[in-house]
């Protein structure tokens, strides 16, 4: 039987304006929340400010943020897509109709290789807007799933017993074996905000059931009202001298910004990108 430790905790959300871009907050930690970075150029008191030249840093800075990045051979991109579907669809999990891989890319979790697939409604990755991502290893494991649509927004927040016991039935389904070594550490409610076509945010909350597994590392399930998952992860690592958090946050757009050179590095609890 798990043992269940209830700890308060606040959610972390916000968002960060990048350019024209938004990008969406994120959050993992046994850290309080931080202040949300901004982007912000310098200059001389008293210099003039290049409009044309600012403007021109937008647009570069939007290009990096709007682009159909893919990796590997389409017959490569097409084989990982399958394989995360597959995974997906293993946990109960589904791509909507009319979505389709924008993104494939080669990557590590911690030290394992994975694969990160990204999906979209359009055919570009648009950072800050709608996608669901996943995150699966060479064995087929699904070590992170997020589902950051607008029908996921306007739910209301599951009670903390409720969230629980939908988060704990769906592992208990998915991996038993995994969800047998985790204890409950905190139950909360968790937002994040996305950005339709025109450029309006919307808020996407649900209840988050933080998890610590005896092997160390961490792992939780956000779920809404309907006790539908919003978003999964596991084994992740807290590096405590640090005070942030380890393993790469391919779920998260602000991260991946931070990471690709379009966006600040994220303050604690965010990893360093």
């Amino acid at each position: 039987m798990r043992s269940r430790i209830i700890i308060p905790a606040l959610a972390l959300g916000g968002a960060v304006v990048l350019g024209t871009t938004l990008l969406v907050n994120a959050d993992d930690s046994d850290a309080s929340p931080t202040a949300t970075a901004t982007s912000t150029q310098t200059r001389p008191p008293g210099a003039p400010v290049d409009d044309a030249a600012q403007s021109a840093r937008e647009k570069k800075q939007e290009k990096k943020n709007v682009t159909a990045a893919t990796q590997g051979s389409a017959q490569e991109n097409s084989a990982a897509a399958r394989q995360s579907q597959q995974s997906l669809a293993d946990a109960g999990l589904s791509i909507p109709d009319g979505w389709r891989p924008v993104q494939v890319r080669e990557e590590k979790h911690e030290d394992r290789a994975v694969t990160v697939v990204r999906y979209e409604q359009g055919t570009e990755r648009t950072i800050g807007g709608e996608h669901i991502t996943s995150v699966v290893d060479g064995e087929g494991t699904l070590l992170g799933y997020t589902r950051m649509t607008l029908d996921a927004a306007g739910s209301s927040v599951p009670s903390s017993s409720t969230a629980e016991k939908a988060a704990f039935d769906w592992m208990e389904r998915f991996v038993p074996e995994h969800s047998a070594g985790l204890s409950v550490q905190w139950v909360d409610q968790h937002d994040e905000e996305v950005r339709d076509e025109s450029g309006a945010k919307h808020t996407i909350s649900g209840a988050k059931v933080k998890s610590h597994h005896e092997n160390g590392l961490y792992t939780w399930v956000i779920v809404d009202d309907e006790g539908e998952v919003i978003s999964y992860e596991r084994d992740i690592r807290w590096d405590g001298s640090a005070g942030r958090r380890a393993t790469q946050m391919w779920l998260h757009d602000k991260w991946i910004a931070a990471r690709e050179g379009s966006g600040p590095q994220p303050e604690s609890p965010y990893a360093r990108a």
